[in-house]
């Protein structure tokens, strides 16, 4: 209860302000980057617009808070950032150490390899003898070097990002969540042919946003968010499709979605038209996903867990009921 009454909440902080401070990592096609024409684009871009129309009824009122590993938490903890939008990887150790929260998932991946072809590297078990590069201060450094101790494999790990390993010939492999491997492969290099993504992982990655864990409404309103994308495209509904299914749907869930029943505006601390904004602005997460991720995109990933459930993958939302 102290906790709840002493500090203003992020919700009135933020429309105080007028802006959303919502963490990103810079320079990272197809998830957080400056276009050349100026704007910030890439998949969590996408949830930093979605955040910012629900609750400020604007998706450009945003100040994007550069943030990296290092960082990322801390930035949160000192009120830097009121969201962050990363590939960070969800779990209870992060949340206890830094006192944050994940609300949602928004990318259900695994870590795997990048390999030169020249290293010969075909599996895991031949990474015996051989220099792997992996991001420092992440879960990918943590699930390899435990991997590499497991299997006893003599493998020399270097701490660099997938640029240095484009750049130079120091690694014969990266490690990193498959899709950080497959969006580096289509963004750092004009020689795919001379680079393979293995297609086994050794970890499970559930990407999500974070917030700090003092503010349940907050955590929340961010978790609605996310899953509003997802329920959207679950329910057929789309950024071009929204007006007509709102003038004319009988569905209750989608009408308690788009604002048209029910009350979810309200105890969320929002108005009614909240995820109406949110879908109209950024399309649901089919949009999102083939808009920087998909088939026909740079990345040309497939869903695979990704996929909603009844498609064979393990994306849901809960009931907007």
């Amino acid at each position: 209860m102290g906790s709840a009454q002493g500090h203003s909440s992020t919700l009135a902080t933020v429309k105080e302000r007028g802006d959303l401070n919502c963490g990103v990592f810079p320079d990272d096609p197809g998830r957080s980057a400056i276009s050349a024409k100026g704007y910030w684009t890439g998949f969590y871009v996408e949830f930093c617009r979605a955040v910012a129309v629900a609750v400020l009824n604007n998706p450009d009122y945003i100040n994007y808070v550069e943030v990296k590993a290092k960082t990322r938490f801390t930035s949160l903890q000192e009120k830097i950032t009121d969201v962050v939008m990363y590939s960070s990887t969800w779990t209870v150790g992060r949340e206890n150490q830094y006192n944050i929260r994940f609300p949602a998932i928004y990318l259900f991946d695994g870590q795997g390899l990048l390999v030169r072809n020249s290293s010969n590297i075909s599996s895991f078990k031949d990474l015996q003898n051989k220099t792997v590069c992996v991001t420092e201060n992440t879960t990918s450094q943590n699930n390899f070097e435990e991997y590499v101790s497991a299997n006893r494999f003599d493998t020399n790990v270097i701490y660099s990002n997938g640029d240095q390993f484009f750049r130079s010939n120091v690694c014969d492999a990266y490690t990193a969540d498959r899709m950080n491997l497959l969006i580096n492969l289509a963004n750092r290099t004009d020689k795919q042919e001379n680079y393979a993504v293995l297609p086994m992982t050794f970890s499970r990655e559930p990407i999500g946003p974070a917030v700090r864990d003092d503010d349940p409404q907050w955590e929340r309103i961010v978790r609605s968010v996310v899953h509003a994308i997802i329920l959207a495209e679950e329910k057929g509904i789309t950024s071009n499709n929204i007006d007509y299914l709102k003038k004319t749907s009988n569905n209750v869930e989608i009408n308690n979605l788009i604002g048209t029943s029910g009350d979810i505006g309200r105890q969320l601390g929002l108005d009614q038209d909240w995820a109406y904004r949110v879908i109209k602005t950024v399309g649901n997460y089919s949009e999102i996903f083939n808009r920087y991720y998909g088939e026909g995109s740079s990345v040309n990933s497939t869903r695979g867990l990704n996929a909603l459930w009844k498609d064979g993958g393990v994306l849901f939302s809960p009931p907007f009921k």
